[in-house]
């Protein structure tokens, strides 16, 4: 084979090697903006408090990365989400994140259930938190954000309440039947 044949099948070979060196998650979510629908945090439940305030800083980028639009508690809001957070050991060993959404609409019916897991490190102590980072508590904020995101650019859009003043103008400008 000459010098030219070489490169043309190590070429490929090189790449797929090198493909098979990154890090993939079957689970992992694509990330998905989703501007223009107000959406408000209303807990953040579960985890102690030192990673309840590191989530919540972290899940607030997120979503502004996505553009979601968080407005507080007590502004309009399109869907309130309440969130939970646990930590438990899986059977190989390690430390699993788990988050769970719940995402109300308007009129304050469940509209959709989001969940998913972080591992982390082995844990060594009887408390499972003890096994949980700074990054895996990052990796599930951004997971909880893209799950969140696309919820929201799935969800249908409400039919707009009908306008009394509406009703009376269309009324007003039938025309009268009687002669």
């Amino acid at each position: 084979m000459s010098v030219r044949s070489y490169g043309l099948v190590l070429g490929p070979l090189v790449a797929l090697a090198l493909a098979g060196c990154q890090e993939t998650t079957t689970a992992a979510r694509p990330r998905v903006d989703a501007p223009g629908v107000p959406v408000s945090v209303q807990s953040i439940s579960g985890a102690p408090d030192q990673v309840t305030a590191h989530f919540a800083g972290l899940l607030g980028e997120a979503a502004a990365e996505r553009k979601m639009e968080i407005v507080p508690g007590d502004k309009p809001a399109r869907f309130r989400v309440r969130g939970y957070l646990t930590a438990q050991p899986t059977e190989d060993g390690q430390t699993a994140l788990a988050f769970v959404w719940d995402v109300y609409d308007e009129s304050k019916k469940r509209a959709q259930r989001v969940q998913g897991e972080s591992l982390g490190r082995r844990g060594g102590s009887s408390d499972p938190w003890a096994g949980i980072d700074q990054t895996i508590v990052a990796k599930a904020a951004s997971e909880s954000a893209d799950a969140i995101a696309s919820f929201l650019t799935t969800a249908p859009v409400p039919e707009p309440k009908p306008d009394a003043k509406a009703k009376t103008r269309t009324a007003q400008a039938a025309p009268d039947k009687k002669r």
